[in-house]
């Protein structure tokens, strides 16, 4: 760094920068702030996404394709966001002080003769260690106030987005605080999607392994063969005798592709929601059954009480067939959004009377709704969760096949009425299908 010594015009002290410092600042400032603006943008869109999504999902059809991100996203996305600032925040800082420590060792270099004596400074002018110290520190870099404001405002983002759609992200903070009871209840009860009931894993290990949770109820679904995007392969099942000899004194009330078991005597049943068209059509067709009835509704008797089990099997909200390579794809989604919320409307409506008459129930099954989905607000707003009871910090359901894709909690349980949830626990039923059991042990 040059110094001119001695008295300039007005007074001042010129100074040029060396080409060292200068020559960086010039280099690294336009890369920094273009990363900054970057980032703020990014966090601009990201909150008004999930703004939007809150709003919107489980409204609009359209909403079904970006609801299929993993819910952990809208944590990883927040943290993500001000982890980057943070970064910037220290790469800046770091450029600072090592401008100061340069601007302090050229001062006190200039300040000595050769011999390593000490120049004094005219009178009334200040050493120049001093006026090129305190020059530099008293002068604000072009644009670093500026962006150390943008990089606030990104944190500041991120935190409105986390905050916004904490209820999407499928965190359950009460897995910290749950206390495992001991309990075993008044009952246990298994809910699984079998996936085609098995029909592509070995058969006796199927049974071997829904026998083994000695449940006192199960609530299955797809008792069924054949591929959903191909229905007119679909076919029913008639196990009726193998369940016998597998689970001698249940009772078993079935419809269309859902299958309950129970231990307890069976008081009634109803078809639920858009099923309740075909209750009084025995004779209806087995296809039609199969797509009309996705809400089961049996009644027992547990020791003298009433309780209501739900088994839920919603549609899946896209058709995973040659719908998603066709024309026909928008189509598809309207479709599925239309027969998705026609079961939600029903089973809310059903469960709200249930409330009404404080009834007991317990409602589990595959929703094919993870907690990004807005069509589960309802449910989980007005029904107790089982996930509060156990099954982790963050539950998750499918896909059990592929490991690395198991980052949804598709499969749900919930009480309601004088019903408590003592545990709550996912089982891999030995890989049998790509979805995990949900196992509940329950008092009334």
């Amino acid at each position: 760094m040059t110094v001119f010594h001695g008295p300039a015009p007005g007074g001042t002290v010129l100074e040029e920068p060396g080409p060292d410092n200068g020559e960086r600042a010039r280099t690294s400032r336009p890369g920094q702030g273009r990363a900054v603006r970057f980032l703020v943008t990014l966090a601009v869109l990201w909150v008004c996404y999930t703004v939007l999504q809150r709003l919107i999902s489980g409204r609009w059809w359209v909403m079904l394709a970006p609801d299929l991100l993993p819910p952990v996203t809208f944590l990883l996305v927040p943290v993500l966001l001000t982890a980057a600032a943070g970064v910037l925040a220290l790469r800046r800082n770091g450029r600072r002080g090592r401008g100061a420590g340069v601007a302090v060792a050229s001062g006190a270099e200039e300040g000595s003769d050769t011999s390593g004596s000490v120049v004094p400074a005219s009178a009334g002018t200040p050493a120049s260690g001093s006026v090129t110290g305190s020059g530099l520190r008293g002068r604000t870099a072009p644009g670093r106030r500026p962006r150390g404001t943008a990089l606030l405002l990104v944190c500041c983002l991120a935190l409105v987005s986390a905050v916004v759609s904490w209820p999407r992200n499928g965190i359950r903070l009460s897995a910290l605080t749950h206390q495992g009871s001991s309990a075993t209840g008044d009952l246990r009860v298994v809910s699984w999607n079998t996936t085609w009931w098995g029909q592509d894993v070995d058969t006796d290990r199927f049974w071997a392994t829904l026998r083994a949770q000695r449940a006192d109820v199960y609530l299955l679904q797809e008792y069924v063969h054949g591929i959903d995007y191909r229905q007119e392969n679909l076919r029913p099942v008639d196990d009726l005798a193998r369940i016998g000899r597998e689970f001698p004194g249940y009772h078993v009330v079935s419809r269309g592709e859902l299958i309950t078991l129970s231990r307890f005597p069976v008081t009634g049943y109803e078809l639920v929601g858009p099923g309740g068209a075909i209750a009084d059509r025995p004779d209806a067709p087995w296809l039609e059954v199969y797509r009309a009835v996705k809400t089961l509704r049996v009644d027992i008797r547990v020791n003298g009480r009433p309780l209501s089990l739900y088994n839920v099997h919603i549609p899946v909200q896209i058709d995973p067939g040659p719908h998603l390579v066709s024309p026909s794809f928008f189509g598809m989604l309207r479709e599925r959004q239309r027969t998705r919320t026609a079961q939600f409307e029903g089973l809310e409506a059903e469960l709200r009377e249930q409330r009404r008459r404080g009834a007991a129930a317990v409602v589990a099954g595959d929703f094919n709704s993870s907690p990004v989905m807005g069509e589960m607000d309802e449910l989980r707003a007005t029904l107790r969760d089982a996930a509060d009871s156990g099954g982790g910090l963050y539950p998750r359901t499918w896909n059990e096949l592929v490991p690395v894709l198991g980052l949804w909690r598709l499969d749900w349980a919930f009480s309601t009425g004088a019903v408590t949830v003592d545990g709550y626990r996912l089982d891999d039923m030995n890989s049998l299908s790509d979805h995990r059991a949900q196992i509940l042990e329950v008092s009334l």
